[in-house]
């Protein structure tokens, strides 16, 4: 199963690197993970003293080529929707 890392950078700063990562069957599911991991991070930034419509979640696989990233910003403002896999 693949492995993916995720990232959250603000304004090209990182602020949490992922050393880990979360096994996903596909990019999709992975997709679908980071979006319920990053509303739970909301009260976060406040300790962080960052806005969070500055930060971005960014996903890598394990060859460590950017997947995909998503704006906390469009996350909590719900606009980033979890894909459907079965569309």
């Amino acid at each position: 199963m693949p492995r993916f890392f995720f990232h959250v950078r603000c304004r090209g700063e990182t602020l949490s690197y992922d050393d880990l990562g979360l096994d996903f069957p596909d990019a999709v599911t992975a997709h679908n993970g980071a979006l319920r991991a990053a509303r739970d991070l909301d009260g976060v930034f406040v300790t962080w003293d960052r806005n969070p419509h500055d930060c971005t979640i960014e996903v890598e696989n394990a060859a460590g080529e950017l997947v995909f990233s998503v704006s906390f910003g469009a996350i909590f403002a719900g606009h980033a929707k979890p894909f459907d896999p079965h569309v």
